[in-house]
């Protein structure tokens, strides 16, 4: 019968499907967990970003969301090549406390990377 060829067929798409996501490249822009408050002015919140190829500036655009209060800032990042941290300042009038964050990459002009919906702890420090 038929069922020999089509388990192995089946074996071979798991192997290669679970060897792609071992082997992926690691994400280009991730939201760190802490953000830091200035209270009455807004807030830093962390990004790794990650161009991953040579001498490319960076456009991080990042946003949160705290109950009521939004707000957004976009920001360079030059050189942008290796792995980093930056800091993205968004003002609005934010708490202590949780907050959601988004982020998006461009390297160059090509969109390279998203971080949607990241539940981020607002610290004062």
């Amino acid at each position: 019968m038929c069922r020999a060829p089509l388990s192995r067929a089946l074996s071979a798409l798991v192997f290669f499907a679970i060897g792609a996501v071992v082997f992926a490249d690691p994400p280009a822009v991730s939201v760190q967990q802490q953000a830091d408050l200035i209270p009455g002015v807004g807030i830093f919140v962390h990004v790794v970003v990650n161009c991953g190829d040579g001498e490319t500036d960076g456009t991080i655009e990042v946003g949160a969301r705290q109950a009521g209060v939004t707000g957004d800032n976009v920001d360079t990042v030059p050189n942008a090549e290796t792995r980093q941290e930056v800091a993205v300042f968004i003002p609005g009038s934010f708490a202590a406390g949780e907050a959601q964050a988004s982020a998006t990459l461009a390297c160059g002009l090509l969109l390279s990377g998203l971080d949607l919906g990241r539940t981020i702890n607002i610290v004062e420090r």
